[in-house]
């Protein structure tokens, strides 16, 4: 072939085989097919590029597609589990399921899902693809044809039917726009689909897709992660453990004396320290200086002498009244007597109970001042022994009297004592700013090395709880204090 080139100083003939023509100009149609498919699938979404609604947008793709294909009916089927159900259909607003024309229309929709394939009834000869619901179909509602296409995200994600009354026919050209269009298309259709439902049906396809990870073949650790989690959570929900309530506690002795002054004096002689065992009433534990109290003693008793004369004297002379005034004065020196005989006895000091010395250690204050109702001394038996829980007053409904439990001593933790409640007092106080109820306890076989003011933490055994609600007592009864709940 000859071809003229034309330019300002003169015309060129050039010869181009007609080989090298004839795929030129097969390049060129193939080019002009793709963008006037590009062009059809562009004005096409301009078309609906205002619709915000899924109903409305597949309503209006179904009439836009029944005017230019000049279909007879267009309907969109989206993929629900493994079925087909019908959208939309042009010139239609309400779409009955139970229709047996929207039932046939699934059936053939569903034969497309399942092939994944363009699907044309009355088939080309080349085609390779079952078109029995299809052929169905078109006999039991008008002869004609029949085209479904698979609306492609991710797998087939839907179907678009197209019906053709009888003698039409789609021409490859027609399919291959159509086709580039729903290629388009399809991902704004799937996503206007999924998020323009009502929550209820969201929620659900998300869980339908987590559990089909979860029931799938892949993700096996995600799965063994899942079942473990499940199990764990089931157990503690269901499952009952020992519920326990966690508390300090101090040991104290059942009984416990406090020497004090007897009167105002000094230590004379300190004969124990702390430690020391002593018997009742009879192990001396310090003497006090008397030397002050035998002097007013001895002046005590020259004045109840002298009072004594009066009184006779008075007597004697028949004076009454001078006789009573005498005997009166008698009677006051004859009671400081014997409150000084009595600080005198006193001033040996003992203890009223047997015995350990728990304080005391005043060899260092012989000679020092002391006074009436100074604490000398602390004597206590060392066994039996108690156990004074302090218990949060979040926890003391959950405790009771008889109630049984262990505790370990910061000395020895490894050792667990088991103990059973005795008595709650019934008055909280504060301590450390936090409200606490005292609560006693027997130890049960306590061993030798217990002394009195040993501290550790004690476990009282409160009943069977849910494991559940044992971990996220606390967390609950905090938010509800927070939110007034």
């Amino acid at each position: 072939m000859t071809v003229e080139v034309a330019n300002p100083a003169s015309t060129v003939q050039v010869l181009v085989p007609n080989e090298q023509w004839n795929d030129v100009r097969a390049r060129l149609t193939e080019s002009e097919a793709k963008l006037s498919q590009l062009r059809f699938a562009m004005d096409l979404a301009t078309q609906i590029a205002d619709l915000t609604r899924f109903i409305a947008l597949a309503m209006a793709l179904c009439n836009i597609l029944a005017v230019r294909f000049k279909a007879r009916r267009v309907s969109i089927g989206i993929i629900r589990g493994r079925h087909v159900h019908v959208k939309a259909m042009n010139q239609t607003e309400k779409i009955l399921r139970k229709m047996q024309l929207v039932r046939d229309i699934e059936e053939a929709m569903e034969e497309c899902y399942d092939q994944d394939a363009d699907i044309l009834f009355p088939s080309p000869a080349a085609g390779n693809f079952i078109t029995r619901c299809a052929a169905k179909m078109i006999s039991a509602h008008g002869n004609g044809a029949v085209v479904t296409l698979p609306l492609r995200r991710n797998g087939v994600a839907g179907v678009l039917m197209l019906e053709f009354e009888p003698g039409r026919t789609v021409a490859d050209g027609e399919l291959a726009i159509l086709r580039t269009a729903l290629d388009f298309l399809t991902p704004r259709i799937v996503d206007l689909y999924e998020h323009d439902r009502w929550f209820g049906a969201r929620w659900a396809r998300d869980w339908r897709k987590y559990l089909s990870k979860l029931v799938g073949p892949t993700h096996t650790w995600i799965k063994a992660a899942a079942i473990a989690i499940t199990a764990f959570l089931a157990w503690a929900f269901f499952a009952k453990g020992t519920f326990h309530i966690i508390a300090q506690f101090t040991l104290q002795p059942v009984r416990q004396a406090q020497i004090v002054a007897p009167f105002d004096g000094y230590i004379k002689t300190v004969l124990v320290r702390p430690g020391d065992k002593i018997i009742a009433h009879q192990t001396i534990l310090a003497q006090l200086h008397t030397a002050k109290l035998r002097d007013q003693l001895a002046a005590a008793q020259a004045q109840y002498a002298a009072y004594a004369k009066q009184a006779q004297v008075a007597q004697s002379r028949g004076k009454i009244a001078d006789m009573q005034i005498a005997d009166d004065s008698m009677n006051g020196a004859g009671a400081k007597i014997r409150l000084l005989k009595r600080q005198i006895a006193h001033a040996t000091i003992t203890s009223p109970i047997s015995g350990v010395v728990l304080t005391g250690n005043l060899l260092r204050r012989i000679g020092a001042p002391v006074h009436l109702g100074d604490v000398l001394f602390k004597v206590a038996p060392i066994k039996p022994l108690l156990a004074r829980i302090n218990v949060l007053d979040s926890d003391i409904l959950y405790v009771h009297v008889g109630q049984k439990g262990s505790l370990a001593t910061a000395s020895y933790p490894a050792d667990k004592i088991s103990l059973f409640v005795t008595h709650i007092d019934p008055l909280a106080m504060v301590k450390h700013k936090r409200n606490i109820f005292r609560v006693r306890a027997v130890l049960e076989h306590p061993p030798v090395w217990f002394r009195p003011g040993m501290q550790g933490t004690a476990r009282i055994n409160a009943g069977k709880r849910r494991y559940i609600w044992i971990w996220t007592r606390g967390l609950i009864n905090w938010i509800r204090m927070k939110l007034w709940l």
